[in-house]
């Protein structure tokens, strides 16, 4: 399947201004205002957050950095949905003094300044969530908390040639023979969903339960993965899991923003029976069929 990329260094690869030459040639991420983390095969920066797809309409995010363009605007809509109130999404370090009277909901994540130190278990911390947003109330109570997972997707091959084209100046470069790993949504993700919206169903404060966010096109093979029969549960609850999916955009001032597309909550309980459920089944006889159009060519 043909894969071309969309964006290099947050921005479109015709788009040229100092600032987004600036990030290209320090090789910074525009989203974490840190260098880019995601890496090719030869350990150099790959640069690369979005790619194009025939069987897509809309560019694909490829690179989870990408979800926290417009200053973490995503993890704001969350605590929107979560809690239903306008405190101030915060890092740990920004927690002073000055501000304890008011309540604030804080997100721990990595490189947020406050990574949650969790005990390790057998099965090297499958538990592990990218964020946590935790509610404090006035005088630094506790109050509840979700938890966030961030998905992207990942790559089969590599698309380093066209990145070495780029890094060459080149504006119209090639299309890669890589693709897109759907495949790890069914083997990996799913399971991960499951195992952590239980975890964290056990938890007395965690009472809106997981929130899962991914670009469009990856929520859409999750739904068809999960036969696109899941009970809506708007009520959220212990245990729900929701489902938030993003698009790409482009601000009025031509910085990168990330839109919101949709959102779905339902129950761990209804992703778990679903995954187990096999009822997207191929016609009966595809074998038989298959071997018969191959007889009649030898």
């Amino acid at each position: 399947m043909a894969l071309q990329i969309e964006e290099w260094f947050g921005h479109p690869l015709s788009e040229s201004s100092s600032l987004v030459d600036h990030l290209r040639e320090s090789e910074t991420c525009p989203f974490r205002d840190l260098r880019c983390t995601k890496r090719l095969g030869d350990g150099s920066r790959s640069g690369v957050c979005s790619v194009k797809i025939a069987s897509e309409i809309s560019p694909v995010i490829i690179c989870p950095n990408r979800f926290y363009a417009q200053d973490y605007l995503m993890l704001k809509e969350v605590a929107q949905v979560a809690f239903d109130c306008d405190d101030p999404v915060i890092s740990p370090t920004n927690y002073h003094d000055d501000i304890r009277n008011q309540g604030v909901i804080i997100a721990f994540g990595k490189n947020s300044g406050g990574e949650l130190k969790l005990p390790s278990t057998k099965g090297t911390g499958r538990y592990f969530v990218d964020w946590v947003l935790a509610r404090i109330e006035p005088g630094g109570e506790l109050s509840e908390f979700v938890a966030v997972e961030v998905q992207s997707i990942d790559i089969t091959g590599s698309y380093r040639p066209e990145v070495e084209q780029l890094r060459r100046g080149l504006k119209n470069v090639g299309i890669s023979k890589a693709n897109l790993n759907w495949e790890n949504v069914n083997k990996r993700i799913l399971p991960q969903l499951i195992y952590k919206g239980q975890v964290l169903r056990r938890e007395p404060l965690c009472t809106k339960g997981l929130f899962f966010v991914c670009p469009t096109a990856v929520n859409t093979r999750v739904q068809e993965r999960l036969g696109n029969n899941l009970l809506p549960y708007d009520n959220l609850q212990p245990g729900s899991i929701s489902f938030l999916w993003y698009g790409i955009s482009t601000l009025p001032d031509h910085q990168p923003g990330c839109k919101l597309e949709g959102r779905f909550s339902t129950t761990v309980d209804q992703v778990a029976q679903a995954l187990n459920t096999t009822t997207n089944l191929p016609p009966q006889g595809v074998y038989e069929e298959a071997i018969r159009q191959q007889l009649a060519r030898i």
